[in-house]
């Protein structure tokens, strides 16, 4: 369930703004296909664009942080959280005034969720 879950995570970054410059060793997803995950090991001669077009990025975990700092924010929290009534992981990014928090059954999926969180908002404010 997890990858699957991810695959509609990695959608919605894509759909809020999260843009993917193709490097050899991405892991994708065709969008004809979902469930075939694999790593990009050659371009097969398509540009960036039609690589965006026919595959969709499944970020690790290092490479939704990179994009935090890019936009400079912080990955103020990210582990399990354990109680009597939550067994998940848990991120929280703090950008300027504003944070998001995100529950996720793994920590890729935890992080993307507040990513898209975070670029959901940043989308918002720049419309307003």
């Amino acid at each position: 369930m997890t990858i699957a879950h991810f695959v509609n995570i990695a959608y919605d970054l894509e759909d809020v703004g999260l843009l993917w410059q193709p490097e050899i060793g991405d892991e994708i997803s065709t969008k004809a296909g979902e469930t075939q995950i694999s790593v990009l090991v050659d371009t097969g001669g398509l540009t960036p664009r039609e690589l965006r077009e026919a595959y969709l990025w499944l970020p690790t975990v290092e490479q939704m942080v990179l994009q935090l700092e890019a936009r400079q924010a912080i990955l103020f929290h990210a582990g399990l959280e354990v109680s009597e009534t939550n067994f998940c992981y848990k991120t929280v990014i703090q950008r300027q005034k504003n944070k998001f928090e995100a529950e996720g059954e793994s920590l890729r999926n935890s992080i993307g969720l507040a990513l898209r969180d975070m670029l959901l908002i940043s989308q918002e404010n720049h419309l307003h």
